[in-house]
């Protein structure tokens, strides 16, 4: 059991994964760090269909880039026009990942999702206390 992250606390975090065991332990780390999950989601369509809406906006996610054969790239784009802080945790290389992405963090699977949650919450953190949305 983890303790709860202030700057977690109540934040949506978006998880977009297909490997199903991978998809529950991120989860369960997350919710015990106090985030809300909004998600998983298996498949790349699911996940941009979610972020059409302004009612459904998550804080943050975590995308893991193969998607049942497709790039999660179109969701990753969605999530930076929107200023939405996300990481990748993939088994792929830096290479993988479009020079447009290169700044965003990956983590090499199998990652710690508790150290996921913790790398988010200081993007939120630091988000909060600058005062961007």
């Amino acid at each position: 059991m983890v303790s709860a992250n202030p700057a977690l606390s109540g934040k949506a975090i978006m998880i977009v994964e297909d490997e199903y065991l991978i998809a529950i332990n991120i989860e369960v780390a997350l919710e015990e760090l106090g985030a809300r999950i909004i998600g998983p989601f298996s498949r790349v369509e699911d996940a941009l269909e979610a972020l059409k809406g302004r009612d459904f906006l998550p804080d943050a996610a975590i995308l893991d880039i193969n998607v049942r054969g497709r790039p999660v790239f179109p969701v990753a784009e969605r999530l930076a026009e929107r200023s939405i802080p996300f990481v990748f945790a993939t088994g792929y290389d830096h290479w993988a990942i479009p020079p447009a992405l290169s700044h965003v963090r990956r983590f090499e699977k199998p990652t710690d999702p508790v150290v996921l949650g913790e790398v988010l919450a200081g993007y939120l953190a630091a988000r909060d206390s600058s005062g961007v949305a």
